[in-house]
């Protein structure tokens, strides 16, 4: 036989072999190959909805929001982009869900470390509330920036990161960062309001207010989105006035994205913030103002069904920078005015003292306005440029 024809019959006879062999298999089994084996480009889906959400391996949340009940549990996010190096930060979460529909509030705290009447408050709130009361969801985060309040400072010791400016955080930025994205992500997103309670921290105290930021008329590009911006003003301002502050306070705005407060009004969500005392500690009042007026919130949202506890308030605006008065020379501060009182224009409200020459005169900071004084820095030294007072308008009801 010709060398040529042998070798013509014996691929055939193989070619015919893998193609009975393929077709035999193809009937035995279904086939497991999928899109992404043969680097076709077609979208695979997600195995969990929320793979999108993590920031690193090991970021969980220990709670199913979505579920009916009472839960206590944290969110857990590594220091250390390995996972078996530096451990993990734990922030402690509290979830009430009532069996019939409503509203989700998120209350949370503690963003300062050195802010301590919000901690407590949702504290005692998580171990009060029940989910046979409640209608719809809350959200209780005691300790946003919990290492911070352990060591009573101001910022994380992780990153010396104000978490404040972190948020909407950033799924791999720093520990500030990715804890502000998680908790922005998973559990201030699905919220229908925000209450974010604060106070002077160490360096200020205020007289104790609820406040609401202005509407940001820069953003307003359409009457579709003046509209929907109106309708969440307004549902703050009732959010604040129902928490029952001795004041309530209208702010300026803020930058879009540069803060939590900023962040949570892009989402279009009613936010309020309180601010309570201060001077690194807390107050029987402050702690009593903080607590009632959270559980009139959730009564005004109906999440809650008993009567708001009325109480007085007077509405203040601060409308700019000009109600911002800082120190014109370095020292130590001793104040004149008294807090949440009057003052009118060229009334002295602190003097710096120089401490280095004996019998020097002090400078005098007089009030540039009427107006209330609403927050005043906490005694010590100051330098030049420091902020020393907030100052208010009061307006009609």
């Amino acid at each position: 036989m010709p060398f040529a024809s042998f070798t013509f019959r014996y691929v055939l006879l193989l070619d015919n072999l893998v193609k009975s062999t393929l077709g035999f298999l193809m009937t035995q089994a279904p086939s497991q190959t999928q899109a992404v084996d043969l680097d076709l480009g077609e979208p695979v889906p997600d195995e969990a909805a929320d793979a999108r959400l993590l920031g690193l391996p090991g970021t969980t949340l220990t709670i199913d929001i979505s579920q009916t009940g009472k839960q206590f549990g944290h969110l857990v996010v590594p220091v250390s982009e390995s996972p078996l190096k530096d451990g993990h930060i734990r922030l402690p979460v509290c979830v009430v869900r009532g069996k019939t529909s409503g509203p989700t509030v998120t209350l949370l705290a503690g963003v300062h470390g050195d802010e301590f009447e919000g901690p407590l408050t949702l504290q005692k709130m998580s171990r009060e509330l029940s989910a046979d009361t409640v209608s719809g969801c809350v959200i209780l985060i005691p300790s946003v920036n919990l290492i911070a309040l352990e060591s009573a400072s101001r910022n994380s010791p992780h990153d010396q990161r104000d978490m404040d400016l972190c948020f909407p955080g950033k799924p791999n930025g720093t520990i500030s960062e990715r804890v502000a994205f998680e908790i922005f992500e998973r559990l201030i997103r699905p919220a229908n309001l925000v209450v974010d309670l604060r106070s002077g921290g160490s360096t200020l105290n205020f007289a104790p207010l609820a406040a609401i930021r202005s509407a940001d008329g820069s953003r307003v590009k359409s009457s579709s989105t003046h509209t929907h911006e109106q309708i969440r003003q307004n549902n703050s301002e009732e959010a604040m006035f129902a928490f029952g502050a001795p004041n309530c306070v209208r702010l300026p705005s803020s930058t879009p994205g540069s803060c939590l407060q900023a962040s949570v009004n892009d989402l279009g969500i009613p936010y309020i913030q309180s601010e309570l005392g201060g001077g690194g500690g807390c107050s029987a009042e402050t702690l009593s103002i903080a607590y009632v007026g959270c559980n009139n919130v959730l009564r005004q949202q109906g999440v809650l069904h008993d009567e708001i506890q009325l109480r007085s308030s007077r509405i203040l605006e601060v409308r700019d920078s000009s109600f911002y008065v800082q120190a014109t020379t370095s020292g130590m501060l001793e104040f004149h005015g008294r807090l949440g009182a009057n003052v009118y224009r060229g009334d002295p409200l602190a003097s710096v003292v120089n401490l280095q020459d004996a019998g020097s005169q002090p400078h005098v900071i007089t009030a540039p306005k009427n107006s209330v004084l609403l927050a005043i820095r906490h005694a010590g030294p100051v330098k030049t440029g420091d902020l020393i007072a907030i100052l208010a308008d009061e307006v009609p009801q």
